[in-house]
């Protein structure tokens, strides 16, 4: 390398640092992140791999990192993210080695300048999760395999790679993927007496992970994260590699025209080792985690392909040599300031929530909570206090009523808690939890006036103040209309003198609303909620709240929710259900709403309404 090529790349690296390290401690930290830190409290190591990394999906080396950074320095936001943040500054530097000793010193510039300043590897060296490791070990152990295999090495090589392989394998499982293709591809490339020292190299890896197979073997067991995670769709490859490219035009246009650019101006002989394989260490990963989603469960998402990503750009970059210096330094200043131009200004990344927000959702609930004189109930939606109170306990004692709303009796306590409350207001607020639209409209029922709200990706806050609650649209009163059916015979009287209806095996669906579709959408309603007051449900009950939209020419959709979900034994026997009317359904027609008890267990009725929005 020349003097001009060693500036350079320490401005790349200046860049890259700059990126990565701007304001990392001060944007609110994610839900896995928060979830690392709730299992952390842990007196020895051994507790810590057993109750703390056994039961979760990853390998350990990240917990592993926390345990101890916190240990030693606190649980800041600035202790827990800063050995991830120089991961990822380092893992620029090897991108450089790497593609300079795989191609030349020109792709080293090349990829380098590209890694440093794209959204994708930027985001994942700012978070306190396993993939800046798991990054900078495939890219080192990439690195002295490269070396290995081109014959450029000293016997250290071999040591460091075998650890370099280890150490994949205990960052991430994609990345332990990612090392097993290196691992494989070497046998097939290095030859004689290298080619022993090198398998040596394997068994010396493999021996550093034997330990933790026994674990591996289990967190295999559990599964992806197939509860939450999509299957993918065929495109799924091209709208990654538009995702790696800052999901902008300009960076595609700019990177596949430099790609393209140095095939152009080389015309060397084109080789396996140099454009094939590069190639085929970036789509192995996905091919595999395709077939494993699509057939078994679901475990493909971006962040998992973050470690062969740096092939991709290899391939790219295959074409450059480096005889025509000059372009090549001019190119990878355009691109060093074009990609970050596009990062900071067009997809204006430092002002993005990338993430699911709990810092910002804590600020809220403590000043709204301090403007309302704490005449306020306080509810939350979280996987864990932790979450929440991470950032609570900074600001003040604030204590939830209920931190959990969408799990299996989070409504039924909702509707406890609001039904006895005397405060004035009611915050509730939520992050990277699948929301149910009922949690709202059982808080409208008793906290009808929404006084603010403020929203973020994934996350949310709002305050609900009394008032007024408005009349139904529609209202079941036991008789027979021509937008109500039901069994008369099943109406009675109870000894307060009110009327309810039974539902049961001899009559197992409940008053029945109908309105005409058409009308409907005419009167500018698109939702309907449901209120019901009941008695008479078991814990077990499989009762259900059913939508049912129907037309002559075939059209359909139907749904239904569970009682269950929002009654439990002692809690409030009203409910709420609400349905988003389908306008897409071919043509129009007739929308029915109904208690089911498709058992037969007996249920009393006292009341049914409807609300349209």
């Amino acid at each position: 390398m020349d003097r001009s090529e060693k500036i350079i790349l320490v401005l790349i690296l200046l860049v890259a640092a700059a990126l990565r390290i701007y304001n990392f401690w001060d944007f609110s930290l994610s839900n896995d992140e928060l979830s690392a830190l709730a299992r952390l409290n842990f007196g020895s190591f051994r507790d810590l791999i057993m109750e703390g990394v056994r039961i979760d999906g990853h390998p350990p080396a990240a917990q592993v990192v926390l345990w101890y950074m916190t240990k030693w320095f606190g649980n800041s936001v600035f202790v827990v993210r800063l050995p991830f943040v120089l991961a990822g500054i380092a893992s620029v530097y090897f991108m450089f080695r790497v593609a300079k000793e795989w191609i030349s010193t020109s792709a080293g510039l090349l990829s380098s300048a590209t890694f440093a300043t794209l959204i994708f590897p930027v985001l994942y060296s700012r978070i306190a999760r396993p993939y800046a490791l798991g990054m900078l070990f495939a890219l080192m152990a990439a690195f002295f395999w490269i070396r290995i295999v081109k014959e450029k090495h000293s016997l250290a090589d071999y040591f460091l790679l075998a650890l370099s392989l280890a150490l994949c394998a205990y960052s991430h499982y994609f990345a332990a993927f990612v090392a097993a293709m290196l691992a494989i591809s070497g046998t097939f490339l290095i030859k004689g007496r290298n080619l022993r020292n090198y398998l040596f190299a394997l068994v010396g890896s493999f021996m550093l992970f034997l330990p933790y197979i026994p674990i591996f073997l289990h967190q295999l067991s559990l599964g992806g994260v197939g509860q939450w995670l999509g299957v993918p769709e065929n495109d799924w490859l091209w709208r990654h590699i538009g995702y790696t490219l800052n999901e902008s035009v300009f960076v595609l246009i700019l990177v596949t025209g430099a790609g393209i650019a140095g095939f152009s101006l080389f015309k060397s002989k084109k080789s396996f080792l140099e454009n094939g394989l590069p190639l085929l260490l970036f789509i192995s990963p996905f091919l595999i985690g395709f077939a494993y989603s699509k057939y078994i469960n679901p475990v493909l998402q971006n962040s998992t392909l973050l470690f062969s990503f740096p092939f991709l750009l290899i391939f790219i970059f295959s074409g450059w040599e480096d005889s025509k210096k000059g372009i090549t330094k001019v190119v990878s200043i355009f691109l060093l300031l074009s990609i970050s131009l596009s990062t900071v200004a067009e997809k204006n990344f430092f002002r993005t929530n990338h993430f699911g927000v709990f810092k910002e959702l804590a600020t809220y609930v403590s000043e709204w909570n301090s403007e309302t004189k704490n005449n306020a109930v306080l509810i939350g939606d979280y996987n864990a206090p932790f979450y929440i109170d991470y950032y609570l306990n900074k600001l003040d004692s604030t204590q939830m009523s209920l931190y959990r709303v969408t799990d299996e009796k989070g409504m039924a306590k909702l509707k406890a808690i609001i039904d006895t409350s005397m405060a004035d207001y009611l915050i509730y607020s939520w992050s990277t939890v699948n929301q149910a639209p009922e949690v709202e409209d059982i808080i409208r029922f008793h906290y009808p006036t929404e006084v603010k709200r403020e929203k973020y990706f994934n996350s949310e806050v709002v305050m609900f103040g009394k008032g007024e609650n408005p009349d139904a649209d529609e209202s079941f009163q036991f008789t027979k209309t021509e937008k109500w059916n039901l069994n008369p015979d099943k109406i009675f009287t109870d000894s307060l003198g009110f009327n309810r209806i039974v539902i049961d095996s001899e009559s197992p669906y409940g008053p029945t609303f109908s309105a005409d579709l058409e009308t409907l959408r005419s009167e500018g309603v698109n939702t309907l909620v449901v209120l019901v007051e009941i008695s008479q449900l078991s814990e077990s009950s499989e009762v259900q709240m059913v939508y049912d939209q129907s037309n002559s020419s075939g059209g359909y959709a139907w749904e239904s929710d569970q009682f269950y979900r929002q009654f439990s034994e002692g809690s409030p026997e009203w409910g709420v259900f609400h349905y988003d009317i389908r306008y897409d359904v071919d043509t129009l027609g007739t929308l029915k709403v109904y208690p089911w008890s498709p058992k037969g267990e007996v249920l009393q009725l006292s009341k049914m309404e409807i609300m349209f929005r």
